[in-house]
């Protein structure tokens, strides 16, 4: 029988380009088990802009993103999902936004499961208007990447998971005053923890920290498993 998973994640981030809610890198999921969700988050972004004339920075640009999400067993241990929804750039309005990633468990003892997850997220903007303290004639696309690594700790009623993550930013935008300029933020090294509980029958509250130097992050995500024996 498949087993479906419902996901609503709450993300609160500080001024800086937004860490993304990821979860736990180790995983229940089991072949052909299938998984729907809701994502949003909420963040400012600050990136550097450079071109072959101008090195400048987008500080404190709003952000909103929604995001539907989808995702499958395809052996077990190993779960790959997509997003698909909108985000709200500055006073943009609504312009298309996506992403997907995978997590997989490598290993197992006891109480112990270890993971690795990648997650690619994208939003773009295609519009005329200000962006930050410059003009946008055009594109905006920007990419994030987190890579995690990392042990699950515990049982069914409470789960702890920790460890390191990369991650960086890059992308382009057209603007009135540069031309087309590269948007990028280097390769940060951070940290996740984040602790598990079940609150019900299938159904599961997690609260995560991210850190690195520049970007802080607290996600709380509400996983409900519809069927099926194991845990979510």
């Amino acid at each position: 029988m498949k087993r479906v998973i419902l996901i609503v994640a709450v993300l609160i981030s500080s001024p800086a380009w937004a860490l993304t809610y990821m979860g736990a890198p180790s995983n229940n999921a089991q072949q052909g088990d299938v998984f729907l969700g809701f994502d949003y988050t909420n963040s400012e972004l600050d990136f550097e802009i450079t071109s072959s004339t101008h090195r400048g920075f987008l500080d404190n640009v709003d952000s909103d993103l929604y995001l539907g999400r989808a995702g499958i067993g395809i052996i077990n241990g190993l779960e790959v999902f997509g997003r698909l929804g909108v985000s709200e750039v500055e006073d943009f309005g609504n312009e298309f936004a996506w992403g997907c990633g995978a997590r997989a468990t490598f290993a197992r003892n006891d109480d112990v499961s270890w993971g690795v997850l990648f997650q690619l997220t994208s939003l773009s903007v295609d519009d005329i208007g200000n962006i930050g303290d410059y003009q946008l004639a055009g594109d905006f696309d920007i990419y994030e990447y987190q890579f995690a690594i990392g042990p699950t700790f515990g049982d069914d009623d409470t789960r702890i998971y920790l460890g390191p993550f990369l991650h960086f930013v890059d992308g382009d935008a057209d603007l009135a005053t540069h031309g087309s300029v590269d948007v990028e933020q280097e390769s940060e090294l951070g940290l996740y923890l984040g602790i598990s509980w079940e609150v019900a029958t299938n159904t599961r509250v997690n609260l995560e920290l991210q850190g690195t130097d520049d970007d802080k992050l607290v996600g709380l995500g509400l996983i409900h498993k519809l069927g099926g024996d194991s845990e979510p």
